[in-house]
């Protein structure tokens, strides 16, 4: 019989002591993703929503003293509870549920907004969620917390692909992760890479451009996006390797060009791309792939923002801002797996029914 989210989140240990400690923590725990599944974004919303549920709490999660956790409760378990410890048993979770078999896989990072101190300094220390995130379904696979000024992406990144027990996957990453250790690390754990070359690899990127001008394409792709009012055409051109790439970069089986052009608040703009990629020149999966990297911003980053208010929060205190962005990356996750696209609508539809929330979460 597999875990259910309960199983998981008993792994979280309590910051409490035992004395005091009235309610488990997976139950608090527990109510606040069951919270957040209803649309409320903060202590006080969360800290509504239990009165609002106080008996059915009680009765279903058999709850000590028939009484549910306090606002103070509910804030002193964010603001206290280890987020290693917390992403880690998200990690777990996620690791066990079906993904879907061949998906691209965006890797990209987000600032917590809510840790910065000062906007303007772009030196200070802040926290960062890093993501692996499935284009096909919509979930987060892995996520790690960093420190801009302990760790770089780069290496967080790869400690997730160590991590990983995914084969037959594409890993699509921004410039920033044209490095040779992150290519190896994705062709040692059996999956295909995408990753856009810029000039922080300038002897690629040069070899990638002159390529690409003197030889013909294999594969010629060309799409047309007209939503949301604006007009862009991006052709995606597929090519063998060049004959001088330094070997050190594993598994090159191709290179591509995307020149993306079309209208931007009425002026025409055209902006030319280069990738490389451990599938050969041949395969249908490229275009799609390179196209769907984005979704980690539209259906990930965005969500968070817009209809979790991430970069709103006020919450600010010991290590709450890590910890309800990992519980709302939670929630996410469980609605996409459960069939949900849009977050919107399955707040809007699951809101304060506890049954339903109750039976995805067990």
């Amino acid at each position: 019989m597999s875990k259910s989210i309960i199983d998981y989140l008993k792994e979280v240990p309590d910051p409490r002591g035992a004395q005091g400690s009235r309610d488990d923590l997976w139950q608090i725990l527990l109510i606040i993703i069951m919270g957040i599944m209803s649309g409320y974004k903060g202590y006080r919303g969360l800290d509504r929503f239990v009165e609002r549920h106080r008996r059915t709490l009680i009765k279903l999660l058999a709850l000590k003293q028939g009484t549910v956790p306090s606002y103070s409760t509910l804030r002193r378990m964010m603001i206290d509870v280890d987020y290693a410890k917390l992403i880690s048993a998200f990690n777990s979770w996620v690791q066990e549920q079906p993904m879907a078999r061949g998906a691209g896989i965006a890797g990209d990072g987000k600032s917590l907004r809510n840790t910065v101190s000062n906007a303007e300094n772009n030196q200070q220390n802040f926290i960062s969620m890093v993501s692996l995130f499935s284009q096909q379904q919509g979930v987060v696979v892995a996520a790690a917390i960093m420190e801009n000024k302990k760790e770089s992406e780069i290496c967080v990144i790869q400690q997730l692909l160590s991590q990983l027990n995914l084969e037959n996957h594409v890993f699509t990453m921004d410039a920033l992760h044209c490095q040779k250790k992150t290519v190896e690390a994705i062709v040692q754990s059996n999956n295909d890479y995408i990753i856009k070359v810029k000039k922080n690899q300038p002897k690629l990127q040069e070899a990638i451009r002159v390529h690409t001008e003197k030889e013909p394409a294999i594969q010629v792709n060309i799409e047309e996006d007209t939503s949301k009012g604006r007009k862009v055409q991006r052709l995606v051109e597929v090519f063998a390797p060049p004959a001088n790439i330094d070997s050190s970069w594993k598994e090159v089986e191709s290179v591509i060009r995307v020149n993306r052009s079309g209208e931007r608040d009425g002026k025409s703009y055209s902006t030319l791309s280069y990738y490389f990629s451990s599938l050969p020149p041949t395969s249908r999966r490229i275009a799609k792939v390179i196209r769907g990297h984005w979704q980690v911003e539209n259906r990930l980053h965005w969500v968070k923002d817009v209809i979790f208010d991430e970069d709103k929060s006020p919450q600010r205190a010991g290590n709450a801002p890590i910890n309800l962005s990992i519980i709302k990356t939670w929630v996410l996750s469980v609605f996409r797996l459960n069939g949900f696209d849009s977050i919107k609508g399955a707040i809007d539809q699951l809101s304060h029914n506890i049954p339903a929330m109750w039976s995805l979460v067990t």
